[in-house]
């Protein structure tokens, strides 16, 4: 079986900011990003231009198709080249044509759009809320065109849906999940405060944001550290921890680690905006200022 390295792609308000594939902290040539991420990501140089040229194109492509009410998300296949993977319900063919023709962009037709997710995550959290059951956090799975509910307890969402007192739409799906997939506050070593995602989530951005991982005012920012720089919003799986005396940011759904001090490359989103309310799972301090990348598991 063929394996495919996807990244996958979600619409929400907040990540719609995501620049371009290599957004650099200092101005540097096109050849020296793609020599960096080719680098950081154990690819051939030529793959890396092409992920940057695409990953260019799709910062201007969502902006003109977010407003389509059948788009469905996106997301990108990197074997054996590089495309983006464009979901629409209906004819995708067909509706994809409307915004480009070549086969940089690939169609497919799913059964709901992100609106419809949208709305089924909506009334299934109303009505999970209605039945008085625990619920981790959602996520929608662009790629399973579903909208994905983490539970710990599925026996009982399960007992409830066959009493009749919870009702959900096809477009949900229930997982179980680990109590240890629940994050707590973190802060370790000089990291005092740890901005973090409360639910988790296997969606990532397309735009990587390269630069020094380093610690200010207790959090930790990717960039320069005498110049620009971003507060990291961390996903729900990121995990802080210690080797060898150096201070990592662990990816507890990978498995990678990022170690502070060092140059890393992070995909995910940019903003300028704070994230909304409940977002995270702790506030973040006044001294912790944007602008703020949004990082996505994966490293």
């Amino acid at each position: 079986m063929r394996t495919v390295n996807r990244l996958m792609l979600i619409a929400l308000p907040l990540l719609m900011a995501a620049g371009a594939a290599a957004q650099q902290p200092d101005p540097t040539s096109a050849a020296d990003s793609a020599l960096h991420l080719s680098r950081t990501l154990g690819i051939s140089l030529e793959e890396a231009e092409a992920r940057m040229r695409l990953a260019d194109r799709l910062a201007v492509f969502q902006l003109r198709v977010r407003s389509d009410p059948d788009f469905a998300g996106l997301y990108l296949e990197h074997e054996p080249k590089a495309q983006a993977v464009v979901l629409f319900k209906g004819d995708a063919a067909a509706k994809l044509k409307r915004y480009v023709g070549d086969d940089a962009f690939v169609p497919r037709s799913v059964e709901y759009s992100l609106a419809d997710l949208t709305a089924a995550e909506t009334e299934a959290k109303d009505a999970f809320k209605a039945a008085g059951l625990a619920l981790v956090g959602t996520e929608r799975d662009i790629e399973a065109n579903r909208v994905l509910f983490h539970v710990v307890d599925d026996a009982a969402a399960k007992a409830a849906i066959a009493a009749g007192r919870l009702k959900l739409s096809p477009a949900v799906v229930i997982d179980a999940v680990g109590d240890d997939s629940i994050p707590q506050p973190q802060a370790l070593g000089a990291v005092t405060h740890f901005p973090q995602a409360r639910d988790p989530s296997g969606a990532a951005m397309q735009a990587l944001f390269t630069g020094a991982l380093f610690v200010k005012d207790g959090c930790l920012r990717v960039g320069n550290e005498t110049g620009d720089s971003r507060l990291v919003l961390w996903p729900s799986s990121a995990r802080l921890a210690e080797d060898g005396g150096k201070l990592v940011v662990r990816d507890g759904a990978v498995g990678g680690a990022l170690t502070v001090g060092a140059a890393v490359s992070l995909s995910g989103g940019g903003t300028t905006e704070p994230p909304p309310p409940g977002y995270l799972l702790e506030g973040i301090p006044h001294t912790c200022t944007g602008p703020y990348w949004i990082a996505a598991k994966g490293w």
